[in-house]
């Protein structure tokens, strides 16, 4: 086999961007196209978990895209997300684990942002690439944190870094990713979040290699592209000074289901009070019809029916019974019993030889999460009705 290379290929290089050394311009890069933080976000969104939306993200990225001159760029990137001391933590960390990774496994570390070959607004930011020793492209993923977030672990699904890893590998056109994890003891937040000069490690923090999901990448890729479609939409209503871009039919729709709901609620106000105060008016024991041009009323006094009910007498028909009648019951009740516990340990033996015989047949659709549509008044039209 040969040798890991020290250098990236040409086609890679020239898919390279902007270093987060230049913060502003990087992120500038960035809020151009979709992430693996973004992608990652936006899937566990939709799926029910933490995570951005899409309109949040929108509003993020738009100071950048609306942006013409050097300064608009460095004012939208002060108005982000500035760190806190988990981040410091991490961004003082994870150089000194690429080093690990670059001295064990020969992966190059990286800051810069990577455009996909086929699509250039999908996009990036790798800790580390390497081309292996049979030629294929690797990349790296380091992560910090105070909790357990090994590869299987809860924090790790959580966290969606499965989802960021699949994302960049795919974007790289790398075959799977080299996951580096550290947990921190805490005793940092002791001082208040401020630790003393890294020093190079003396123990390699845990590394583990994650295949790529090419299942997983595909749908990635349709949530990126819709996300992207709508980012459009929203820049070039902005541009044009129209604010957000409306479905009219949609809107009416809404705006529709909005007035029934206020029907309903008048309507409910209204009936209810009316139909208890006619009930307490005409209640008696005898019926009654009332009609006028406007309204029939009629009522119907409550009509009340005698039943027997009937009980077993248990004392009286065991007293009376043929000899041996609730005793050969009894044991018949007993056996049925143990035949259950037979069938039970029988059907377990059985369950355990079948697992190693077990075969996919087919792949049933199954609604983890409902579709869900909510409709709410617009903020003007609150605030109006104040």
């Amino acid at each position: 086999m040969s040798a890991v290379r020290t250098s990236l290929p040409a086609e890679l290089e020239a898919r390279a961007g902007a270093s987060d050394k230049d913060r502003p311009v990087w992120l500038n890069e960035r809020a151009h196209g979709v992430t693996a933080t973004e992608v990652r976000d936006l899937y566990m969104k939709a799926h029910g978990g933490q995570g951005i939306t899409v309109d949040d993200l929108i509003k993020a990225k738009l100071p950048f895209l609306l942006a013409t001159t050097a300064e608009e760029i460095e004012a939208a990137a002060a108005g982000g997300f500035g760190g806190n001391r988990y981040t410091a933590w991490g961004n003082t960390r994870e150089p000194i684990i690429a080093e690990q990774l670059q001295e064990q496994f020969g992966m190059l570390p990286e800051s810069r942002v990577f455009r996909s070959a086929e699509n250039r607004r999908h996009l990036a930011s790798p800790d580390g690439v390497r081309v292996g020793e049979d030629g294929r492209l690797e990349v790296a993923e380091i992560k910090t944190s105070g909790v357990d977030i090994a590869p299987g672990t809860a924090a790790y699904s959580k966290k969606g870094y499965g989802i960021q890893q699949c994302w960049t590998t795919g974007i790289i056109g790398a075959w799977r990713s080299l996951y580096a994890w550290e947990q921190h003891d805490g005793d940092w937040l002791a001082r208040g979040g401020q630790h003393e000069e890294p020093e190079p490690l003396d123990l390699f923090v845990p590394t583990q290699w994650i295949p790529f999901d090419a299942d997983l990448f595909s749908e990635l890729v349709i949530l990126a592209d819709h996300f992207l479609e709508r980012l459009d939409a929203a820049l070039a209503a902005a541009r044009a000074g129209e604010g957000p871009v409306i479905d009219e039919e949609l809107d009416t729709l809404a705006l529709n289901y909005l007035r029934g709901l206020d029907y309903e609620k008048q309507g409910k106000a209204l009936k209810e009070p009316a139909f208890r105060a006619m009930f307490e008016r005409v209640e008696s024991d005898e019926s009654f019809v009332q009609e006028s041009p406007l309204a029939r009323v009629s009522f119907s006094p409550e009509v009340v029916d005698e039943k027997p009910v009937f009980e077993l007498d248990q004392v009286a028909a065991k007293a009376a019974a043929p000899a041996g009648l609730y005793e050969r019951l009894e044991q018949a009740q007993h056996d049925v019993e143990q035949a259950q516990e037979a069938l039970a340990r029988e059907q377990l033996a059985v369950d355990a030889h079948e697992t190693d015989f077990v075969v996919q047949a087919r792949v049933e659709r199954v609604v983890v999460k409902k579709a869900a549509l909510r409709v709410t008044a617009a903020k003007t039209t609150k605030e109006t009705k104040k």
